[in-house]
């Protein structure tokens, strides 16, 4: 695996993408076309579905400006699956006001199979 760390700061990248085509490429980079994505309450299956979950998190919390994702430098890994930490940050104060955790499964050119997505606090 590369660098686990480089490839959370990838993930985090997406979801404060404010360009929807962008947001498209940096999708298909880094999700394989049948990635599922879970959180407690929902799901999504490729890429148009992460395109879909994206965009609503987006206009949700970043585009009004209040909030931004940063990665935690803490991704770990093997055998094809990596975890890692995220916060949501005020944009205002830097106050971190969410925590979250990610856990993926990887393909073997490298991109997300699965994602289970879980807040921490």
């Amino acid at each position: 695996m590369n660098d686990l760390n480089d490839l959370a700061r990838r993930y985090v990248a997406v979801w404060n993408e404010p360009d929807a085509a962008v947001r498209r490429e940096m999708i298909a980079q880094l999700f394989a076309p049948d990635a599922a994505h879970y959180t407690p309450s929902m799901e999504a299956h490729g890429h148009a579905q992460m395109e879909v979950r994206i965009a609503t998190s987006y206009d949700k919390w970043v585009e009004p400006g209040a909030y931004v994702f940063r990665a935690v430098e803490n991704a770990t890994g093997h055998h094809d699956a990596v975890r890692f930490n995220w916060e949501m940050v005020r944009t205002a104060s830097g106050e971190v006001d969410s925590v979250g955790f990610d856990f993926l499964t990887l393909g073997e050119d490298g991109r997300i199979r699965t994602d289970h997505q879980f807040i921490e606090g």
